[in-house]
């Protein structure tokens, strides 16, 4: 492992500790994508400067529906990341935004693993039923309901 790989690593993930992405938002021709994501924060009764930009392949679809491309959100710094992420919870609870979903910016290998922990708890929920299960701190817990 050379010094120049170590060091863009580093960087790469201060970069992401700053970011989180956005699910779920409809895409429109001609969007304001900082007032769309400026409403949605304000819904959660946060107003930090953010710089946003949609992340994929425009267009790609899936039979008939054409799916919307994730939104990059970057804010100050990770403080203000992790509060966000601790209220996105309350979308859920809204009409116009429970569709919508919020995550840490994570790297090509993180979300390997978080996919793998994903199909171990959907197996856990089909085989323990009467449990209630979790991803916490890299691993699925399962507690009685």
């Amino acid at each position: 492992v050379n010094l120049k790989s170590v060091v863009k690593k580093v960087v790469e993930e201060k970069d992401r500790s700053t970011s989180l992405m956005v699910f779920g938002l409809e895409e429109e021709q001609d969007e304001n994508l900082s007032k769309k994501v400026g409403e949605l924060l304000l819904e959660l009764n946060l107003k930090p400067q953010v710089e946003v930009c949609r992340v994929g392949l425009s267009g790609i679809s899936s039979g008939d529906e054409v799916k919307t491309r994730p939104v990059k959100v970057s804010v100050g710094n990770s403080a203000t990341v992790m509060e966000v992420l601790n209220k996105a919870r309350l979308l859920k609870d809204t009409v116009r935004y429970r569709k919508v979903f919020l995550s840490p910016d994570l790297s090509r290998e993180q979300r390997a693993e978080r996919k793998k922990l994903v199909i171990e708890l959907k197996k856990k929920t089909t085989t323990e039923p009467s449990k209630r299960h979790f991803i916490r701190g890299g691993c699925v817990v399962s507690v009685d309901k």
